[in-house]
């Protein structure tokens, strides 16, 4: 795990998929179930303007205390950086680095 700014703000090496099991706002946390546990949970972007609610699949990008960082399911995705191109050679190695900086971009905002 890499620590991101805060002693107690983690990214997960590799994201999971959650689903929300109470409502999530910008400015409210809820509750995701994510590997067969119930834990509290907000958004990484707070700029965003979406509510996520009960059924709704989030992909986790990390913890804050106990608290799941989630956005909506598909928000980021390896397969949609430019790196992904036809032709680019040593693509998995592009498509990581690109996810990497997507992830870093979300937990940046997550700081200011």
């Amino acid at each position: 795990m890499i620590n991101v700014q805060a002693p107690d703000s983690i990214l997960f090496p590799q994201p999971g998929v959650g689903k929300v099991e109470r409502t999530i706002t910008p400015t409210k946390p809820g509750r995701v179930k994510f590997k067969a546990t119930y834990w509290p949970a907000r958004l990484c972007d707070h700029d965003s303007q979406v509510t996520l609610v009960p059924d709704d699949q989030v992909t986790v990008l990390g913890r804050h205390g106990i608290t799941l960082l989630v956005v909506p399911a598909g928000y980021i995705s390896p397969g949609n950086s430019p790196e992904d191109e036809p032709g680019v050679e040593e693509a998995s190695e592009s498509q990581s680095l690109g996810f990497t900086q997507k992830l870093s971009s979300v937990f940046a905002k997550l700081w200011r």
